[in-house]
C-alpha cells in the first residue's frame, strides 16, 4: 500500500494527467455527436491501470483531490471543442452534491472554457453506490434545471439498476460495453438492447452503446434502432478532438440505409424523399450582411441551408439570424462574418429512403427550440431538399387514416389491401421470405356453440399470440374470419409455427366449459345442419418460403399456397408444413 500511496501523491502533486477524448458518434449519419472525457497518466515512471488509480484513491480519500485534477485538465483542452458538440465527463455519484463542485460549473467557469452548459454531460457511473440518495437526487435536479445533461453510464453492471433510472431520469444511458460486445452473434443481448432501445424512445432517454470493437456489432446496433455509439471501432482515445474516418462515416450511412430501404418493404409510410422540396441554400462563404439584406428583400424566405460541395453543412432560420444580427452590439459583431462561422451544425438530417414515421420520432425528440425547423434530407450523402414538419405530419396522419380504414376492426391488424401488398413485395422481391397462413379448425362448430362473442375472443386470442411469439419483426395480418397471415423476412418458419401451436394448445382450453374439454369435442351442427361431434380446435398451418422454388407470377404462388392449405386442412389436430 505504501507504494500505491507513493504513486498516487506523486501524479497528484505533478499533475501528471493528460487528458484523451473518444469520439461519441451518430449511427444515424456518422457525423460527431460528443465527445467522453478521459484521463491518462502521463509520467511513465508513475504508469499504472486507471482503474486501478481511482480505486487506490478511494481508498485513501484521496477521490476528489484526483477527480478535480482529471476534469480540470479535461475542461482545460475544451476550448479546442467545437460548438454544439458535447462534453461527456465522469462523475463520482457521491461527488457530484459537494459544494465545491458545484462552484466549479457555473456559468461564469464554464466561459472560460468555451463551454455552454447545455453541452455539458455529467456521466454517472452505476459501478459506484450512492451513500447520500437525497443529497444526490437534489444536485441531480439542481444541475438539470441549469441545463446540463445527465448520463448514466455502464448500465448493466452496477448496482441500482432501473431504480436510479426512474429517480434521475437521465438524457441518456450509456449501454455496458459487457453487452455490446459479440451482441451480433447473441440473440438475448439483443432483445435486451432492443427492449432499452424501445424503453429510451417512449422515456425521451438517448441510448449509446459503448465499446463497439467490429463492423458486425456496429451493423447489429444499427439495425436495432441505437442512435449513438462509441468504442475502438468509431475512434481510439486521443489528446485532440479527432474527427471519425470517413470511410467509416460512409459506412454508418451505408448501413443505416440497407435498413431502411429493407424496412420499406413492411412499411406502409411512404420514405422521407418522396416529401421533399428543394428549399432555399447557400454557399458557405456568403457574408451575413449579404445574406440577411437578400432576406430581408425576399420574406417568404424562412429558413436555409448552406451547402458546400453539395452537401448539407448547417441549417438557420430567418429568425435565428435576426436574433443575431439584432440588438446592441449583434451587428457590428457579426455582419462581417462568413454564414459558415454563424449557422448552427446541430441540426436533424436524415437519408432519402427512411419512412415518414421514423422521421417523425426523430424530428419530435428534439429540443423545443428546433422542434419545429424542417428536416433536411440527404440522397447519397449529398443534400437533396427540406420537409417541413406541417408536411411531415400530414402524411403520417393520412397513412394511419388509411392504415386504420384498411385494418381488421376486431384484432387490429393489417387486412387484405395491406396484406396483399406485402406478399406481392416479397414474392417479387429476392431477399428470403417464408409466408404462413393460419386457419382454426372447427371454428364455426365452435362459434355456433358458444355464441359469436366467444367466436370473436378466440379470433383475439390468436391474434394476441401471432403478436406476442413474433420476434424478427414479422408482419402479421388477418385476412378475414379464422384465417391469418405471418410473413417472416427468413427461411425456416419451423418455429415460429411450434411456438404458435404450443401457445394456441395452452390457452384455447380456458374458451370451454369443463365438460367439453373432458370429453374432448363440442356438440353442434356441420354445414349441412347436422349434429355433430367437433373436436376442441386446433390451427392448422401451411407455409411457403423462397429458399427451394422462386415464383415469376402470383397466381402460380396462389395456386401452391391453396393446395398446400387444403392438404394441411385434412390432417387431424394441430398440424403444420412449410415447403
Amino acid at each position: 500500500m505504501v507504494n500505491q500511496f507513493q504513486l498516487l501523491e506523486n501524479i497528484l502533486e505533478g499533475q501528471h494527467i493528460t487528458p484523451v477524448y473518444q469520439p461519441i458518434v451518430s449511427l444515424i449519419d456518422g457525423q460527431i455527436y460528443g465527445y467522453e472525457a478521459l484521463s491518462r497518466i502521463s509520467a511513465k515512471e508513475l504508469e499504472m491501470n486507471i482503474e486501478q488509480m481511482f480505486k487506490i484513491a478511494d481508498k485513501l480519500n484521496k477521490s476528489w483531490e484526483l477527480e478535480t485534477l482529471c476534469r480540470t485538465k479535461a475542461l482545460e483542452h475544451s476550448i479546442n471543442l467545437k460548438e454544439g458538440k458535447k462534453l461527456f465527463l465522469n462523475v463520482n455519484s457521491n461527488i457530484i452534491h459537494d459544494k465545491n463542485f458545484r462552484e466549479g460549473f457555473t456559468k461564469s467557469s464554464l466561459t472560460a472554457y468555451g463551454l455552454d452548459s447545455g453541452n455539458v454531460i455529467f456521466e454517472i457511473t452505476e459501478r459506484v453506490a450512492v451513500i447520500d440518495n437525497n443529497a444526490f437526487l437534489t444536485s441531480i435536479n439542481h444541475y438539470k434545471s441549469q441545463n446540463y445533461g445527465i448520463a448514466i453510464d455502464d448500465f448493466g453492471a452496477g448496482y441500482s439498476g432501473l431504480n436510479i433510472i426512474a429517480s434521475v431520469r437521465p438524457d441518456f444511458i450509456k449501454l455496458d460495453m459487457n453487452l455490446v460486445r459479440n451482441i451480433d452473434k447473441d440473440e438475448i443481448k439483443q432483445l435486451v438492447c432492443k427492449a432499452m432501445v424501445d424503453f429510451g424512445r417512449n422515456a425521451g432517454i438517448q441510448l449509446i452503446a459503448e465499446g463497439i470493437e467490429t463492423e458486425e456489432e456496429l451493423k447489429t446496433l444499427i439495425k436495432l434502432n441505437v442512435n449513438l455509439g462509441q468504442g475502438y471501432f468509431l475512434g481510439y482515445p486521443r489528446e485532440f478532438f479527432q474527427e471519425v474516418e470517413p470511410y467509416k462515416i460512409d459506412l454508418i450511412r451505408s448501413h443505416r440505409s440497407k435498413i431502411y430501404t429493407d424496412n420499406i418493404k413492411s412499411s406502409v409510410y411512404p420514405i422521407i424523399g418522396y416529401l421533399a422540396k428543394p428549399g432555399v441554400t447557400f454557399p458557405p462563404e456568403v457574408i451575413a450582411e449579404d445574406l440577411y439584406e437578400n432576406l430581408r428583400l425576399n420574406p417568404s424566405i424562412t429558413e436555409f441551408t448552406v451547402v458546400d460541395k453539395e452537401a448539407a453543412t448547417g441549417f438557420m432560420t430567418r429568425m435565428a439570424l435576426n436574433e443575431m444580427l439584432g440588438g446592441r452590439y449583434g451587428f457590428s459583431l457579426y455582419s462581417k462574418k462568413k454564414i459558415q462561422q454563424l449557422i448552427k451544425t446541430e441540426f436533424l438530417r436524415v437519408n432519402y429512403n427512411v419512412p415518414v414515421n421514423q422521421v417523425s420520432r426523430l424530428a419530435m425528440q428534439r429540443p423545443f427550440e428546433r422542434l419545429y425547423n424542417p428536416i433536411v434530407v440527404e440522397k447519397d450523402g449529398k443534400y437533396f431538399g427540406i420537409v417541413t414538419i406541417k408536411d411531415l405530419l400530414d402524411a403520417c396522419t393520412k397513412v394511419e387514416v388509411d392504415t386504420a380504414m384498411h385494418c381488421n376492426p376486431l384484432t387490429g391488424l393489417p387486412g387484405n389491401l395491406l396484406i396483399e401488398k406485402e406478399i406481392l413485395s416479397r414474392v417479387f422481391g429476392n431477399t428470403p421470405y417464408c409466408i404462413t397462413y393460419y386457419d382454426i379448425d372447427n371454428f364455426k362448430a365452435y362459434n355456433d356453440a358458444y355464441g359469436f362473442q366467444n367466436g370473436d375472443i378466440m379470433l383475439v386470442l390468436v391474434a394476441d399470440i401471432l403478436k406476442e411469439c413474433a420476434k424478427k419483426n414479422e408482419f402479421i395480418g388477418h385476412i378475414g374470419g379464422d384465417d391469418f397471415i405471418v410473413i417472416c423476412d427468413y427461411h425456416g418458419g419451423e418455429d415460429y409455427c411450434k411456438t404458435i401451436i404450443d401457445h394456441f394448445t395452452l390457452k384455447v382450453s380456458s374458451l370451454y366449459r369443463d365438460e367439453d374439454l373432458e370429453n374432448g369435442y363440442i356438440v353442434s351442427k356441420n354445414r349441412h345442419g347436422v349434429t355433430e361431434n367437433f373436436p376442441i380446435a386446433s390451427l392448422s398451418i401451411a407455409g411457403i418460403s423462397n429458399q427451394v422454388k422462386t415464383y415469376q407470377s402470383i397466381d402460380d404462388f396462389s395456386k401452391d399456397i391453396a393446395t398446400l392449405k387444403k392438404k394441411c386442412k385434412r390432417q387431424p389436430g394441430n398440424y403444420y408444413e412449410i415447403q
